[in-house]
């Protein structure tokens, strides 16, 4: 964990972090950052605004202020513009609904990460119930999903240009992202290579939103979407000479992920490529941090597990690809590509 302290302190630092998200959940959930956007207030009148005592709110404030989320001068708070463009709904790149989605579910199943240790096994059905599934609760909510996918697509957007930089898609005629959301990684692909068409393949829910996005950026041309279930490969297109996968197979035990890729390996166009976007664990599965604390939040969530690159170089050859290569990326995606001969 980057820190300069060390001993008693960095133990102190690591058992109290939970402070700090649990800070930002609520800043969020009272509507503090939207109330803001509006022009700086003091603690009293935003009190009043947001029907919450003064004083407390005052000592959560000065919280945010001491995170750097928003400032203070004369009395009066206000956002900071990391805060302004990241944190207030009305904008564009807003990432709350991923704040909101993290603080409603993910925050009660990490709770108990203790039993999903005893009995290596997600918590939904402990926390929410046996029928609860976390997908349908999700999609089931329109307002819910959308900001959900917004908050995907803002922090995807970074991330997809710099896939983008480590492969050459310069003689392809078609992505598809599968399990896109938003469509980001297709949208950027047919942007930076106009020759391409792009498919966006995802759950019926999640298409019209995509198609927002898709429209947003001018590609509707070059872009479709595609609804279906990757578990069914007679509903996947098979038009495609690149699949991408970004963020998916983590969600999801081994031999779903190999069921997964093998439905897309039969979709593929012989002659094209298959790129895994995901964080890989180092070969001890001991590094990156990111890497190993996503593993027991798919462990408590989905059941899924993060993967190292040998691990998914030998599941892509386990499905037909070949000549498969890894790209370390600097974000939060490296890049495992391989070929369908």
């Amino acid at each position: 964990m980057p820190t300069e302290r060390s001993g008693p302190d960095r133990i102190q630092e690591m058992m109290t972090g939970f402070w700090v998200s649990k800070v930002l959940f609520t800043g969020v959930e009272l509507g503090i950052f939207d109330e803001l956007a509006n022009g700086p207030a003091s603690a009293e009148v935003l009190a009043y605004r947001l029907r919450v005592h003064p004083e407390a709110l005052g000592r959560l404030l000065n919280a945010l202020v001491a995170m750097e989320l928003l400032q203070h001068d004369v009395g009066r708070y206000r956002n900071t513009p990391e805060a302004q463009s990241y944190l207030v709904g009305s904008q564009p790149t807003y990432i709350g609904g991923q704040v909101e989605h993290l603080s409603q579910l993910h925050w009660r199943l990490w709770q108990y990460l203790p039993d999903a240790v005893r009995e290596n096994s997600p918590r939904v059905q402990q926390v929410f119930g046996p029928v609860f599934n976390i997908l349908q609760a999700v999609s089931s909510d329109p307002q819910r999903l959308r900001t959900f996918i917004q908050g995907m697509h803002n922090l995807s957007v970074p991330a997809a240009q710099e896939i983008l930089e480590t492969i050459n898609l310069s003689g392809y005629k078609c992505i598809m992202d599968v399990g896109g959301g938003s469509g980001a990684l297709a949208i950027a692909a047919v942007q930076k290579h106009p020759q391409m068409r792009g498919i966006v393949f995802d759950l019926p829910a999640v298409c019209p939103i995509a198609e927002e996005y898709i429209l947003k950026h001018g590609v509707e041309n070059q872009v479709k979407t595609h609804s279906g279930d990757f578990f069914d490969p007679s509903t996947l297109p098979k038009d495609a000479d690149v699949i991408a996968l970004e963020w998916v197979l983590r969600d999801w035990q081994l031999e779903q992920g190999r069921v997964i890729l093998r439905n897309c390996f039969s979709a593929l166009r012989t002659g094209g490529a298959i790129i895994i976007c995901e964080k890989l664990l180092e070969r001890d599965k001991t590094k990156p941090l990111l890497a190993t604390l996503m593993d027991l939040h798919v462990m408590v969530s989905t059941g899924g597990q993060e993967h190292t690159r040998d691990e998914y170089c030998e599941l892509m050859e386990s499905v037909g690809l070949r000549d498969v290569q890894v790209n370390t990326l600097k974000g939060n995606r490296d890049v495992v590509i391989g070929y369908k001969r």
